[in-house]
C-alpha cells in the first residue's frame, strides 16, 4: 500500500475551543516517514503547516516561513498538536504550534502565513550547479528507493527521490564535497507546497560526503515557502558553508520545473556521534 505525503495533513480537530482560544488536533504519523527509528524533521513540519493553516482558514495564504526548535524525536504514532493564532492580519498572520507526543513538546514552531509570491522574479541567482540539473533525473541518476539509503531512508514509499550521482560520493566509499543535488517529487502525483516544504529536509546529511557517518540530529531548522511549484519533478541544491567539531549548517535551496525557486530551508544540526573525532579528542 502506497502511503501517500498528503497523509500528513490527515489531522483531527478536537471539539470545543472558542475563535480566539488555540485549536487542538491530533495526527498518526506513519512509519513511511521516518529516518530509522526517528520521525524525519520535514514531516513534523509539514504537520505543523497544516495544522496553522487549519487553525487561521483563510485558504488563500501559505506557510511562508516555518522556525522550527526540535526538542525531542517523537515516535511515528500518535502525536497531539495545538495552534495558537498570535496575529490575524489582514496580509500577514503569525501562529504557534507545538506538536506533543506523550504530553512531552517535541517541536515548538512560529509559523507566518500569507500569499504565496507569483510572477517572473525582479533578480534570481540560483547557483549553476543548480540550473543545469535536467528537469527529470538523468539515466545515471541514484534512485533512493532501490539503493541501500532506503534501509534508514523510509519516506522512499511516499517520495519519488533520485541522487545526482556525482554529487554523492559518498555511496561508493568515497569522499568530496559537502554538497548533494537530487530530484523529487511525490509518488502519486505532482507537488505542493507542503510537499516543497517536506523537500527542505530530504537530503542525507551532508557531512557524510566527508565520512562523518550516522544520524545528526536537527536542533533548528527554518523554512520558505516561497511559491506553488509547478508540475513535475522538483531539484534542489544541498550545501554547508561551516563543518564544525560539533556542529553544523545545512542549505537546501530547491526548484521546480520551470526553474523557479519554490522553497529554502537552512538548519543547525549536530555532527554525527559516530564521527571520527580529532586525535586529541580520542581517549
Amino acid at each position: 500500500m502506497t502511503v501517500s505525503v498528503t497523509d500528513l495533513g490527515a489531522l483531527m480537530r478536537a471539539p470545543g475551543g472558542g475563535p480566539a482560544d488555540p485549536v487542538a488536533f491530533t495526527t498518526v504519523v506513519d512509519p513511511v516517514f521516518t529516518i530509522g527509528p526517528k520521525v524525519h524533521g520535514g514531516a513534523l513540519q509539514v504537520v505543523t503547516a497544516h495544522a496553522a493553516v487549519a487553525a487561521v482558514e483563510r485558504p488563500e495564504m501559505v506557510p511562508v516561513a516555518i522556525s522550527s526548535d526540535y526538542l525531542r524525536a517523537p515516535e511515528p504514532r500518535e502525536v497531539a498538536v495545538v495552534a495558537t493564532v498570535v496575529k490575524r492580519g489582514r496580509r500577514v498572520c503569525l501562529v504557534d504550534v507545538v506538536v506533543t507526543q506523550d504530553g512531552r513538546d517535541a517541536v515548538r514552531s512560529v509559523v507566518t502565513l500569507a500569499e504565496p509570491d507569483h510572477g517572473a522574479p525582479r533578480h534570481s541567482g540560483v547557483p549553476a550547479a543548480l540550473a543545469a540539473m535536467p528537469p527529470e533525473p538523468t539515466s545515471d541518476a541514484v534512485p533512493v528507493r532501490d539503493s541501500p539509503i532506503a534501509d534508514i531512508v523510509h519516506l522512499a514509499a511516499a517520495v519519488d527521490m533520485s541522487y545526482d550521482r556525482s554529487s554523492v560520493p559518498v555511496l561508493t566509499g568515497e569522499r568530496g564535497a559537502p554538497e548533494t543535488r537530487f530530484w523529487a517529487r511525490p509518488v502519486d502525483g505532482d507537488p505542493d507546497g507542503f510537499f516543497a516544504i517536506l523537500g527542505c529536509d530530504l537530503s542525507m546529511p551532508v557531512v557524510m560526503n566527508l565520512g562523518l557517518l550516522g544520524w545528526a540530529p536537527t536542533l533548528q531548522m527554518t523554512t520558505y515557502l516561497r511559491r506553488h511549484p509547478a508540475p513535475g519533478w522538483l531539484r534542489a541544491r544541498t550545501t554547508s558553508s561551516e563543518i564544525g567539531q560539533g556542529w553544523f549548517e545545512e542549505d537546501h535551496l530547491i526548484i521546480d520545473s520551470t526553474g523557479a525557486v519554490v522553497a529554502q530551508s537552512r538548519q543547525l544540526a549536530l555532527i554525527p556521534d559516530t564521527a571520527e573525532r580529532p586525535q586529541e579528542e580520542q581517549g
